[in-house]
């Protein structure tokens, strides 16, 4: 994530580097929202090989929503509700949103807004898939251990994690709108430390499915395994959850260096700040994830009937016995 400009700070340029013109007085005498000056993760886009990458990208997120929400909706109208699909379109749709706007900060490289809006982009759309695989690790956990994961306390554990990612998100977003909105070096830092808290918090999120899986793997049940789902094993299931959190964990790795190691310009920036670590470190990774999901039919593995299901296949047990009684 980027930081505005601060006292001694350049300009920006028509290819959105800095220049030599733009003094703190100029900053101030123009106002907010200011134009960043550390060098963020994926560089400044311009030129036509952004557009060509993000509009490709935009393209393979578009097949991808399709291929969820069909799958959706396909499994709804047959009575199978797989709320995750949909959410999996809504990660998909967020990634078009976000490639969007980062063709329109290459067609704009010096509006802010366009910048502050490409950032929160970035930075909450990959929450879905932590969230996601989450969920499958808890149903991984549910399967190894039935009395264990489905307990009070772990049920509340969970939703208490669920709670403070979304209040870490909430305040990761605010701290980097904040920081296109002033000078002051002491709130910069802060807002700095928030965000660097925040990546912390969501590196512990996109890893924690992976020990989670395998200590119900590893530690013997006292009740013995559960199978859930439509079809597939619980190892098949477990090598699922085990495969996404590697790839998403290694993606916010990556993000994590860009927030943790020294800052550099944007003239200057680290490997990791170049354009090539961030489409291979972002949307590829994520691209990988939803399709290992599509691929593997998660839709049908992962499944547990809700209320309403569970209901109906009552019915239709209790309307058998009525058959089998009157025959």
């Amino acid at each position: 994530m980027s930081s505005p400009i601060s006292a001694g700070s350049p300009a920006t340029t028509s290819t959105g580097q800095p220049s030599q013109e733009m003094t703190l007085e100029y900053l101030r005498a123009k106002g907010p929202p200011y134009p960043p000056r550390m060098a963020s993760f994926g560089g400044s886009p311009h030129g036509s090989i952004d557009i060509g990458i993000s509009a490709m990208f935009i393209g393979i997120f578009a097949c991808l929503a399709i291929t969820h929400m069909t799958l959706f909706r396909r499994n709804k109208a047959r009575g199978h509700f797989f709320v995750l699909s949909a959410v999996t379109f809504g990660f998909c749709m967020a990634r078009i949103a976000t490639f969007s706007m980062r063709i329109a900060s290459t067609k704009n490289p010096t509006n802010p807004q366009v910048a502050i809006v490409a950032t929160v982009l970035i930075s909450a759309g990959v929450i879905l898939l932590y969230i996601i695989n989450l969920i499958f690790a808890q149903r991984v956990l549910r399967g190894y251990h039935p009395k264990f994961g489905n307990s009070r306390v772990v049920g509340i554990a969970f939703k208490a994690y669920f709670a403070s990612i979304v209040a870490v998100l909430i305040m990761v977003i605010v701290a980097s709108v904040k920081m296109f909105f002033t000078l002051d070096m002491s709130v910069l830092m802060k807002c700095r430390d928030i965000q660097r808290f925040g990546i912390i918090w969501f590196s512990i999120f996109s890893f924690l499915p992976i020990p989670i899986v395998l200590l119900s793997y590893l530690i013997p049940s006292s009740t013995g395994p559960e199978n859930f789902g439509k079809r597939g094993t619980l190892g098949q299931k477990l090598l699922i959850v085990l495969a996404a959190g590697c790839i998403l964990t290694l993606e916010n790795s990556v993000r994590a260096a860009s927030a943790f190691l020294p800052s550099r310009s944007p003239t200057d920036p680290a490997w990791y700040h170049k354009r090539a670590a961030f489409y291979v470190f972002l949307p590829t990774m994520e691209v990988m994830v939803v399709v290992l999901y599509a691929a593997t039919r998660v839709d049908q593995r992962m499944w547990i009937p809700g209320k309403s299901e569970e209901q109906a296949a009552q019915e239709e047990v209790e309307a058998d016995k009525q058959e089998t009684r009157s025959a």
